[in-house]
């Protein structure tokens, strides 16, 4: 069936019954691939395929061509799965879906209880033809009924996913992430695999603390068809011998995480202790340094998209107070309290009201950047904008440019409108607040705001995050 997770969808077969396990497929595979797993595996547990976008029967056969997003927002969308088993899953990933398998045990191990990690990428490959080509001349082990699963799903993915997912398996290095994981982990490898040699097997068997290879002498590499009893065998016996899950935070990331009443969000960590708030025309994905900060501090901090900007759906153009009202709706569905909420620019705006009509909501507000002025002109603003484009990092317009591209530049000149009553300089915002800016900053009013200076200008908390955590007093 189909499972909806705007703006992506999943194709998933699920039977069984009992603790979860999930299948994610390789390369221009599909759930077909495990045919000869799901039912061995369903007589004890609760058994689902995935097929990724683009992929078997989540692409249609003459459709048109659907390329894979990157890695980071497909882990993300898999976390948004998982979400939905209600309790920590095991996790099996072949090829290019041992590596996502890796990247998700290691952002969100409260969601994964063990890994198998079936002739896996991730890491780099040498370029040694004759590793490749040594284990050609043995028998093909899954004969032509491989081929009649393996040829179709090429040609349902098409060359240009296939294309652009091989490049990115091919430069993937989940080394990092390796020596993140902290969950029981199992490696299968084929030992007649021509595409990932068994030495990475091997090599990433090193990698990760703990982990068990087994080697399949009549496989190559889709291992559990080339030797399926002893595949399923062999996962069987790990699987009932893993441990009570251990829910340790895990590395940062920052893709979108979720879809709540219209709006996506990034976050990381499960807290949901800091709300990032971005201001006119951008989207949450500019704070992935700040928020990085933090969650190094201990933080889990989660920022929104506000209706009609980033990831979030379209919408009509609102003030910052009717944002506010849509902001305490959003945080009552994630179960938001008592939370350090932080505005950047215009977002600090929504964050005053929210403070006002919802203070259960915000247990501190921190205003980053502030609009507020007794000089309220729209030109002297646009002006000082103009100007702070030359103070900031080159890096920042990567994200700058398609944001704004994006939200277009009616909407940004309509929810401009509607906020232009909303920065006049306010002495009665609720305490307690901190307000912050960069040094360099030429659109903070100083002598209204009386803010901490920090190294920077106005996207200070994008060029700076070290110095705004500091001053963010947490």
């Amino acid at each position: 069936m189909n499972l909806s997770f705007p703006p992506y969808t999943l194709y998933e077969t699920r039977t069984g019954a009992g603790p979860p396990v999930v299948l994610i497929h390789g390369l221009s595979g599909s759930t077909r691939w495990w045919a000869r797993n799901i039912d061995a595996l369903a007589e004890r547990y609760l058994v689902a395929a995935v097929d990724l976008m683009g992929f078997g029967q989540n692409h249609r056969f003459f459709g048109l061509p659907e390329v894979l997003p990157a890695f980071p927002e497909v882990t993300a969308l898999l976390a948004r799965w998982l979400e939905t088993f209600g309790a920590p899953v095991h996790v099996i990933g072949h090829s290019m879906g041992g590596m996502l398998a890796i990247r998700l045990a290691a952002e969100r191990p409260d969601l994964v209880r063990s890994l198998v990690l079936v002739n896996a990428a991730g890491i780099p490959f040498e370029r040694k033809l004759m590793e490749h080509l040594r284990p050609l001349p043995k028998p093909p082990f899954g004969g032509p009924r491989i081929a009649r699963v393996l040829i179709p799903d090429f040609f349902r993915a098409g060359p240009t996913s296939v294309a652009v997912a091989s490049a990115r398996v091919l430069l993937g290095d989940m080394r990092e992430a390796m020596h993140a994981l902290r969950v029981p982990t199992l490696l299968v490898w084929g030992e007649n695999d021509p595409l990932v040699p068994l030495r990475y097997g091997e090599a990433m068997a090193q990698e990760i603390a703990g982990a068990k290879l087994v080697v399949l002498p009549r496989a190559a590499h889709v291992a559990m068809w080339d030797s399926a009893e002893e595949f399923n065998r062999a996962v069987l016996e790990f699987l009932d011998a893993v441990p009570p899950h251990d829910s340790s935070r895990g590395i940062f990331t920052w893709g979108v995480s979720g879809w709540t009443n219209g709006m996506a969000h990034r976050q990381s960590g499960h807290a949901r202790d800091v709300v990032l708030l971005h201001g006119l025309g951008m989207s949450s994905a500019y704070f992935g340094p700040l928020a990085e900060e933090l969650y190094a501090r201990g933080w889990s901090p989660i920022a929104p998209d506000l209706p009609g900007f980033g990831e979030s759906n379209d919408a009509v153009a609102v003030s910052p107070r009717e944002h506010a009202v849509l902001l305490a709706a959003w945080a009552d569905a994630l179960g938001i309290r008592d939370a350090v909420w932080l505005g950047h620019s215009l977002g600090c705006n929504a964050v005053a009201h929210l403070a006002r009509i919802r203070p259960d909501l915000v247990k501190r507000a921190v205003y980053a950047g502030p609009l507020w002025s007794a000089h309220r002109h729209a030109l002297r603003i646009f002006l000082h904008l103009a100007l702070d484009a030359f103070r900031e990092p080159f890096a920042l317009y990567r994200l700058v440019i398609p944001a704004y591209w994006r939200a277009g530049f009616w909407r940004w000149l309509r929810t401009w409108q509607k906020a232009a009553d909303d920065v006049a300089c306010t002495p009665d915002l609720p305490t307690p607040y901190v307000a912050i800016s960069g040094l360099r900053d030429p659109i903070t009013d100083r002598n209204c705001m009386h803010p901490v200076e920090v190294p920077g200008a106005h996207a200070c908390v994008f060029s700076h995050p070290a110095p705004v955590a500091d001053a963010m007093g947490l």
